[in-house]
């Protein structure tokens, strides 16, 4: 399949966010918009149960000065056992002075002998905000396969004001160096990355994050980037624990930054689509 996704969060007539602009195609789809906490929360499905080989999906995402919008998922996306070939998401994201974007899409699983390239560019204009979360599971565990898949890179550039405060890359498989640190503490690590760029994010203090490092259950590391720009590397040992450190982790940020994050799940709140 080649797939897409365009969207773009605007401040509506009354202030409140909404899709100015939306459109997408088969692997993606997205839920009816809802607005939670000031954000316009949009949730990434896919109606085939994930990505095979061949399949590419090309995403564009921006949002406007005085939009906030966050951008999940209801399940995880799983990248399916291939006898060949690639999965590839290529997306690019960009943020205007006084808007914000939080992503926080559920775990990446891939499969026995999978292969999954994901190149992510982020420009955000000076006095944007941005929360980038992202996590991968070791495989379908409860199966027995851990860090079976055949390849995963990925690769995510941020840019302010045309300076480039992250860069990061990854390449995993079997027997990868990477892997094998991975492994050193948890034999079925699970990892997540959680980034914070902004104004907002510049007089964060660390102590509070890494305080939630636990030896036994998730360890916990973090680092500024830059000014206005800071990174928290997570490596735990079982799925639970890895979501219970990365809602933890997301809760420091956004009281640091003086911020109140959207919940994941709709529970109450009016479609708001324009």
């Amino acid at each position: 399949m080649k797939g897409h996704l365009d969207l773009l969060a605007a401040p509506g007539a009354n202030g409140a966010t909404v899709l100015r602009r939306q459109s997408f195609a088969p692997p993606i789809h997205i839920s009816k918009p809802h607005v939670d906490a000031g954000w316009l929360v949009v949730n990434l499905a896919s109606p085939t149960p994930g990505l095979f080989a061949g399949d590419v999906v090309e995403a564009s995402v921006e949002v406007e000065r005085g939009a906030r919008l966050l951008l999940t998922a209801p399940s995880a996306s799983r990248i399916h056992t291939m006898a060949g070939g690639v999965a590839e998401l290529r997306q690019q994201f960009r943020v205007q002075a006084g808007g914000a974007l939080d992503v926080w899409p559920e775990y990446l699983i891939p499969q026995v002998g999978s292969r999954y390239r994901q190149r992510t560019r982020i420009d955000m204009e000076p006095g944007g905000t941005l929360l980038w979360t992202e996590s991968v599971a070791p495989g379908r565990a409860a199966r027995g396969e851990v860090f079976a898949y055949a390849e995963l890179r990925l690769a995510t550039d941020v840019y302010v004001g045309g300076v480039q405060v992250v860069r990061e890359r990854y390449a995993l498989g079997q027997g990868s160096v990477a892997v094998q640190a991975l492994r050193q503490r948890f034999a079925e690590a699970y990892y997540a990355s959680v980034i914070a760029v902004g104004d907002a994010a510049k007089d964060l203090d660390l102590r509070g994050t890494h305080a939630l490092h636990d030896p036994e259950e998730a360890w916990v590391g973090a680092s500024r980037l830059g000014d206005g720009a800071m990174v928290v590397k997570i490596v735990a040992g079982n799925s639970p624990a890895l979501r219970r450190t990365v809602e933890r982790v997301r809760g420091e940020l956004f009281r640091g930054m003086g911020m109140t994050g959207a919940s994941l799940r709709r529970v109450t709140g009016a479609p708001l689509v324009a």
